[in-house]
């Protein structure tokens, strides 16, 4: 069984919030996509509403925590 790309994407959101806390990141729930016409899992980043379908690339940013610092 091959996973899609869709999926994928959704998955590793799914871990990332699971995993950290983001201020500008939320999961939506499943909705049609304007892009595919199909209902995708849809996720709120900054004041944009996107489906999982139109993200197609996912960068991390390590922020270094002033505590942490020597």
């Amino acid at each position: 069984m091959k996973i899609s790309q869709s999926d994928l994407t959704h998955h590793r959101l799914q871990a990332m919030l699971r995993e950290h806390k983001f201020h500008d990141l939320e999961y939506l729930g499943k909705r049609e996509s304007y892009k595919s016409g199909k209902l995708e899992h849809w996720y709120r980043i900054g004041d944009n509403e996107v489906p999982v379908d139109a993200i197609t690339q996912l960068e991390s940013h390590d922020v270094e925590d002033e505590s942490d610092s020597v």
